[in-house]
């Protein structure tokens, strides 16, 4: 089995190490210990293809499903089905720990991975989005798959993520550097 280091994300104040990667599954399931520091959270976003399971095991979370408020403590699994819109929060003043899986991995684990990396790297803007429009195109448009923005509206993400990732390409501005890989 792979061993993955821990990485952490100044933006969202996530830190993920992996403990099932995609080639162990068959592809199947990407699965992670995950932590939220008081205050972090990830904004309104949807899988469009995969299911995303957390399984909180210390603190609460703060979710909002399809704008529907839930909370999640200690000992609850809270699943979320693909398509469907989400945030996540952790209002608390500890560290809020789980177990996230994405069923099926997809190229989750470099999405991740992207976006920890461009925040480490100081090529983000505040709220994590890269400065840069040519990677902005070949970050997002590349792993629209994995996840999407809800704001702003999917039609004119497509309009224009999908030009800027062709311009990217004829730059050499890529998605994913291999410097940003977690495995050990």
């Amino acid at each position: 089995m792979t061993g993955f280091r821990p990485f952490f994300n100044a933006v969202t104040g996530e830190t993920i190490e992996y403990t099932a990667g995609p080639e162990e599954c068959g592809g199947e399931l990407l699965r992670l210990k995950w932590s939220s520091a008081p205050g972090g959270g990830i904004p309104e976003h949807v899988h469009p293809h995969q299911e995303e399971r957390f399984i909180i095991t210390a603190g609460e979370a703060r979710f909002t499903i399809n704008g529907e408020a839930r909370v999640a403590r200690a000992g609850e699994t809270l699943v979320v089905p693909a398509g469907v819109r989400h945030s996540e929060s952790n209002p608390g003043p500890a560290i809020l720990t789980g177990v996230v899986e994405l069923r099926p991995a997809l190229r989750t684990k470099e999405m991740f991975e992207a976006f920890a990396g461009l925040v480490a790297d100081g090529k983000t803007t505040s709220r994590g989005a890269p400065r840069n429009p040519l990677q902005l195109g070949a970050t997002f448009w590349h792993f629209r798959h994995e996840s999407r923005v809800t704001s702003p509206p999917v039609w004119l993400q497509s309009a224009l993520l999908a030009p800027l990732w062709a311009l990217a390409k004829v730059f050499g501005v890529r998605p994913y550097y291999d410097r940003w890989d977690s495995r050990i």
